[in-house]
């Protein structure tokens, strides 16, 4: 009798929960339209604006927080796109030996050898990324002798004499600072692709230096 009675309660306590839960749950016009205590479902339906939405009003003046309306701005200047022109990196080309065999073929967009103001500027550009990114293991002067790798016990030259990266075509040289290879990690989101072959530039400079 005692088990009979601990069933029945049981039994009347998950139909209370259940009408419980009915109650709670409201239709909503939106998407999903039946919620479970609406009220506090703040992951189904953000209060923020949607980035391609228009922009939230401001609630003194009444108009949008942005001139165009819009809540989705344009990046600051200097920002560096994930990928912005495309012919620059053909995008199959993949972290492999036929990745990088393909890479071999490419030809820089950059080849300032007319010695003009848009020339000096890619070079320059370049002279930034190498310095920036590239001479704390290499050594602003190619000769491999960074702080880094003089801390770690070696040394890669990227722009003396024998270095074997001399005979590195343009592609092959930014397939590496793609995807990186052994103790050097991947650029690929710190540099961007035009950037990349900018570098290659002053490289090439480096190693004309050194012969």
């Amino acid at each position: 009798m005692q088990t009979i009675r601990h069933l029945k309660t049981a039994a009347r306590a998950a139909a209370v929960l259940c009408l419980g839960a009915a109650a709670a749950a409201c239709q909503v016009d939106r998407e999903p339209n039946w919620e479970f205590a609406p009220w506090i479902n703040y992951m189904f339906f953000p209060t923020g604006a949607e980035s391609q939405g228009p922009a939230p009003v401001n609630e003194k003046t009444g108009k949008p927080v942005f001139a165009n309306g819009m809540a989705m701005q344009k990046p600051p200047t200097g920002t560096v796109p994930h990928v912005k022109n495309r012919e620059f990196w053909p995008l199959h080309l993949t972290n492999d030996d036929a990745g990088r065999k393909a890479a071999d073929a490419l030809v820089n967009p950059f080849q300032p050898t007319d010695g003009s103001a848009v020339a000096a500027a890619h070079l320059a550009r370049g002279k930034w990324g190498f310095e920036t990114f590239c001479a704390p293991c290499h050594a602003s002067n190619g000769d491999g002798a960074g702080t880094v790798a003089k801390k770690a016990g070696w040394a890669f030259p990227l722009a003396t004499k024998d270095s074997k990266v001399n005979g590195f075509s343009d592609g092959h040289i930014f397939h590496l600072v793609t995807y990186g290879r052994g103790a050097m990690p991947s650029y690929a989101s710190q540099i961007s692709q035009q950037d990349r072959w900018k570098i290659v530039l002053h490289l090439r400079q480096l190693q004309q230096q050194a012969r």
